[in-house]
C-alpha cells in the first residue's frame, strides 16, 4: 500500500521534558549556542563554556556528513548526585527508491531480529537496545535505545530517534542504574507525544495514540 498520497509529514512536534534543551540540527555552532543560551536564560556565558560548547558542536556537525540530524535534546547538565546525562536525537533516514524499498518489510525485518514493534505519531515503528559503539564507551554509556519510525505520507523516508544515557567520569555514584532506567521510561513517554505536521505546520496526527 503506497503512502505517497494525501497528507505528508514535513516536520514534527514533540513535548520536551523539563530539564532538557533543544539543539537545532543543521545550525552552525554560534547559532546553536545562541539557541541554547536563550533556553537557559543565560546572556553572558563564561569563555570556557562557550569554547567547549562550540568545539563540541563543530565535532557533531563534522560527523553529520549527510545533514540528517533534525534536532537534539539534551539534559542541561548531569543529574545532581548521580552524574548522569541524557540525549535524544531525531534524524531523517531517506531510503533509496527501488523495487525492494518496502518500509513495512524493513521494519518487520527489525522485529525478526529482536526489535519491539511500537507506534510513533500514529505510524508503525520499532525499538531496540543498542550497545556502546566502542570498548572505551562501555563504562560511560549506561543505556542506548534506538527507534525507527515511518512518517505519515512517505514511502521512502524513516525517522531515527536515539536515546543515549551517559555517566560522567567521576567515581561511580549510587543510583546511576535507577536514573538510567528512569530516562528510558521518560524516552518512551516522549515518543507518545510525537506528532507529524504538514508543510504548512498543521498537525496531521492530533489524536492520542491508543
Amino acid at each position: 500500500m503506497t503512502r505517497d498520497s494525501g497528507a505528508r509529514g514535513a516536520s514534527y512536534s514533540v513535548v520536551v521534558p523539563p530539564g532538557f534543551i533543544r539543539i537545532p540540527g543543521g545550525a552552525g555552532p554560534e547559532t546553536a549556542l545562541a539557541t541554547v543560551l536563550d533556553q537557559l536564560y543565560e546572556t553572558s556565558p563564561g569563555p570556557e563554556f562557550e569554547t567547549r560548547f562550540v568545539d563540541a558542536l563543530r565535532r557533531v556537525g563534522d560527523a553529520d556528513v549527510h545533514h540528517a540530524v533534525l534536532d537534539s535534546y539534551v539534559t542541561a547538565g548531569p543529574v545532581p548526585d548521580a552524574g548522569v546525562a541524557c540525549s535524544i536525537v531525531f534524524a531523517a533516514v531517506p531510503v533509496t527508491r527501488s523495487a525492494h524499498s518496502d518500509l513495512d518489510r524493513l521494519l518487520l525485518a527489525r522485529v525478526a531480529a529482536g526489535a519491539t514493534p511500537t507506534v510513533v505519531g500514529g505510524d508503525p515503528a520499532v525499538s531496540w537496545e543498542l550497545e556502546a559503539a566502542a570498548p572505551h564507551e562501555r563504562e560511560r554509556v549506561l543505556r542506548r535505545r534506538a527507534v525507527l519510525a515511518r512518517v505519515v505520507g512517505h514511502d521512502h523516508l524513516l525517522v531515527s530517534i536515539v536515546l543515549t544515557v551517559v555517566a560522567d567520569e567521576a567515581p561511580e555514584a549510587r543510583g546511576r542504574g535507577e536514573v538510567a532506567d528512569a530516562f528510558v521510561e521518560l524516552f518512551d513517554a516522549v515518543l507518545t507525544t510525537v506528532r507529524w505536521r504538514d508543510d504548512r505546520g498543521r498537525l496531521i496526527t492530533d489524536r492520542p495514540v491508543e
